[in-house]
C-alpha cells in the first residue's frame, strides 16, 4: 500500500524557503514583514506536516538538515516554475510585468547603468526595477536579495547562468602635476611613486603587472590602500599617487585634463562584465527581456 502524500502548505514552504535563504528566523521575518514568532510557528507546522526535522537551530543561526536541503532545493525549482506560470497567465496582456531587482558593481552602476537603463523601462512600462550596487554581488544573488547581477568578477557557481556582456579595459593614470613632479616615463619609475590600490598588497594592480614577465615586473615604491574605486580616482586627481582604473570610470577626468594616461604602449589585462542569474529564473519573460537588452547595449563609456 502506497504511503499517503504529505500535505505541505505552500505558505509554510515559502516561509521555510525564506528562513534558509536568510540564515535565521529574525532575518527572514524582516524580509517577509512578519513577526519572528509567526515565522517560527510556520516552520514548526511545516516540520510537523513533513514528519521530519528540517532545520538545525544553532542559536540565532539555522542551517537545513539533510532532509531540509532536499526540500529547499525542491522549493527553488517549484517557486521558479510558479513564477513562470504566473507570467504565462498574464501573456494575454502582451507585455511583461513584475519587479526586477538588479545588482551591479558600484562604479559601473553609477557611471554606466543608470545612464542607459531608461530606454528599457520606457519600452516595458509593466516592469518595476530596483537596484542594488555593491562590491559583493554573489551573496545577495544566491540569497535571492537580487534577481540578476552585472559583475566583472567571474562566478563559477553551478546553478548560475552566465551571459557575457561588456569587455572592461583598464588604464594607468595620474594628475599632470604628479607626473611632472615624479618624472614618470616608464613602468620602472613606479618604484619612486605612491601607487593607489584597492588592497594594501597591491593585488589590484595584477591586471597591469600581469602583462610583464615575472622577472621584469616593475616594483612599487609605496602602496596606498583605498577600498573604493571612486576614492582611488579622487585621490589620483588630488595628486596622491598613480591610479589603475577601468577606462570608462575616468573618462570625464581624462577629458577635462584632471588625469593623464601613462604607459600607452602597455595595455593592462581586461576584465569581462557578465550577467548572472539563477538558471531556474532565466526563462522568466522579464529576465529574458532584460538579458536581451543588455546584450545589445553598447555604452559609449566602454568605447563603443
Amino acid at each position: 500500500m502506497a504511503a499517503p502524500a504529505l500535505d505541505l502548505d505552500l505558505a509554510h514552504l515559502r516561509t521555510f524557503h525564506a528562513v534558509v535563504k536568510a540564515g535565521g528566523f529574525s532575518a527572514a521575518a524582516e524580509r517577509l514583514h512578519r513577526t519572528q514568532s509567526a515565522v517560527s510557528h510556520a516552520v514548526n507546522k511545516l516540520e510537523r506536516s513533513a514528519k521530519v526535522r528540517l532545520l538545525d537551530r544553532r542559536g540565532r543561526q539555522v542551517v537545513p538538515t539533510p532532509e531540509g536541503k532536499v526540500l529547499h532545493e525542491a522549493c527553488e525549482r517549484v517557486f521558479a516554475t510558479l513564477e513562470e506560470a504566473e507570467e504565462a497567465l498574464q501573456r494575454e496582456r502582451k507585455r511583461a510585468e513584475g519587479r526586477i531587482r538588479l545588482g551591479a558593481t558600484v562604479e559601473f552602476g553609477t557611471s554606466v547603468l543608470m545612464r542607459h537603463i531608461r530606454p528599457f523601462l520606457d519600452a516595458n512600462p509593466g516592469l518595476e526595477m530596483d537596484f542594488h550596487l555593491s562590491h559583493d554581488l554573489l551573496t545577495p544573488l544566491l540569497r535571492d536579495d537580487v534577481d540578476l547581477a552585472i559583475d566583472c568578477v567571474a562566478h563559477a557557481t553551478p546553478d548560475l547562468e552566465r551571459t557575457p556582456l561588456f569587455r572592461e579595459a583598464y588604464m594607468v593614470a595620474c594628475a599632470p602635476e604628479y607626473l611632472a613632479a615624479h618624472r614618470i616615463e616608464e613602468p620602472a619609475d613606479l618604484a619612486r611613486c605612491a601607487v593607489l590600490s584597492i588592497d594594501k598588497e597591491g593585488g589590484w594592480w595584477e591586471r597591469f603587472l600581469g602583462t610583464f614577465p615575472k622577472s621584469r615586473r616593475p616594483a612599487f615604491g609605496r602602496v596606498v590602500a583605498i577600498n573604493h574605486i571612486r576614492g582611488l580616482i579622487t585621490a589620483a586627481v588630488s595628486g596622491l599617487g598613480v591610479l589603475l582604473a577601468p577606462s570608462y570610470s575616468v573618462k570625464s577626468e581624462l577629458e577635462r585634463g584632471a588625469l593623464v594616461p601613462l604607459f600607452p604602449a602597455f595595455r593592462p589585462l581586461e576584465d569581462r562584465f557578465a550577467l548572472y542569474q539563477k538558471a531556474g529564473k532565466a526563462r522568466l519573460a522579464r529576465h529574458r527581456l532584460l538579458t536581451e537588452y543588455l546584450e545589445r547595449l553598447t555604452p559609449e563609456e566602454f568605447g563603443a
